[in-house]
């Protein structure tokens, strides 16, 4: 089952195997309340109550992806659709990061 922590613990093994930096943790729920339940993709609501793999349910996008050399930091992530991040793969990279502070 993945929960917060154990994507969370993912990702940052990710990061560090591609030498980018891991900051504070980057908790699903802490996310998708940050960013109002909205996908930043499409920009419609997201279903808090529907579970992977259901193409409407919550994923963490990384604006600039891990495998371009991107943090696994809460102000390179967005909340997203499962289907809507998909199907952005790993293209980004060219976003401005907003600075969260």
């Amino acid at each position: 089952m993945w929960n917060d922590k154990r994507r969370d613990n993912y990702h940052r093994r990710r990061a560090q195997k591609k030498a980018t930096s891991t900051g504070d943790p980057v908790l699903l729920a802490d996310i998708a309340e940050r960013d109002g339940w909205r996908c930043h993709i499409c920009g419609k609501a997201v279903n808090s109550k529907l579970k992977w793999p259901h193409v409407k349910s919550a994923s963490l996008d990384h604006l600039v992806p891990l495998s371009k050399g991107g943090a696994h930091d809460p102000a390179n992530v967005r909340l997203a659709h499962l289907g809507c991040n998909s199907a952005k793969g790993n293209r980004g990279g060219g976003e401005q990061l907003l600075l969260i502070g």
